[in-house]
């Protein structure tokens, strides 16, 4: 994505836009010159205020959002309106929960002394537009059985493995030949990162199942019919071998 220079390093510095490389973890955005280039710039997620739209008119550029820190505003241009949402919504989701959200910011840039929304000449003004979400922020943080979400997890990969394998060869394929005529299966823009990141999602989830398979049958061989563990009358101890089965044919 292309964003506009924050000014961080000289104060009378020239803002004007560069493409970047975007990363998002749980923890923080930085953006780098390339996939494989050390971050120029770490935004922690905890520090953000709000992400919003901004008007066309502030830099006659379309598909433009901002990541509004404490002392500075980080201006960025999507690759198109598709990418523009999704960066916004993922964005605003992750730090949703974060305490200084901002309840009103400016639509549009500060330049040339004003605010173009509403031409207020101080840059510290308050905003004056409603953050979106600002009359449902909840502090409340929900009460999550990470266990449970970990295992749910686990189970929605293995069953969709399937596609995990096909999004991997693609990133093979789709880098080996793209010659005319050619069509990817899968829009992918960094093949090599997008094969790393998928292989090993794959590695990961049989690995948990190979483990998963075992403790299932060590506990079939050390329980025993009639025991704390499995009482009389209790129809699982009798279906146990059949469950391992089918886990073995998976």
């Amino acid at each position: 994505m292309i964003k506009r220079a924050q000014g961080r390093k000289k104060l009378f510095a020239v803002k004007n836009f560069k493409k970047r490389w975007f990363r998002l973890t749980n923890h923080e955005l930085t953006y780098s010159k390339g996939s494989d280039c050390s971050a120029l710039c770490t935004i922690a997620v905890d520090k953000i205020l709000a992400v919003e739209k901004v008007q066309e008119d502030s830099f006659h550029m379309q598909n433009m959002f901002q990541v509004i820190q404490p002392e500075r505003v980080l201006y960025v241009q999507a690759n198109n309106s598709v990418d523009e949402k999704q960066w916004g919504d993922v964005l605003s989701n992750i730090c949703r929960s974060n305490h200084d959200r901002l309840m009103t910011y400016h639509p549009a840039a500060y330049i040339n002394g004003e605010w173009m929304c509403c031409n207020s000449q101080s840059e510290c003004q308050e905003g004056c537009t409603p953050a979106s979400g600002s009359k449902q922020i909840c502090l409340t943080k929900a009460d999550v059985d990470s266990d449970r979400e970990m295992e749910r997890i686990h189970s929605l990969f293995l069953a969709n493995i399937d596609k995990l394998e096909k999004m991997r060869d693609s990133c093979v394929i789709d880098s080996v030949y793209q010659g005319p005529g050619f069509e990817p299966h899968i829009h992918i823009e960094d093949h090599k990162s997008c094969y790393k990141t998928v292989q090993s999602i794959m590695d990961e989830v049989i690995t948990l199942e190979q483990h998963h398979k075992k403790y299932v049958e060590r506990v079939q061989r050390e329980t025993q019919y009639g025991s704390e563990h499995s009482p009389i009358g209790d129809d699982n101890y009798m279906f146990g071998g059949q469950y391992g089965e089918l886990l073995t044919d998976r």
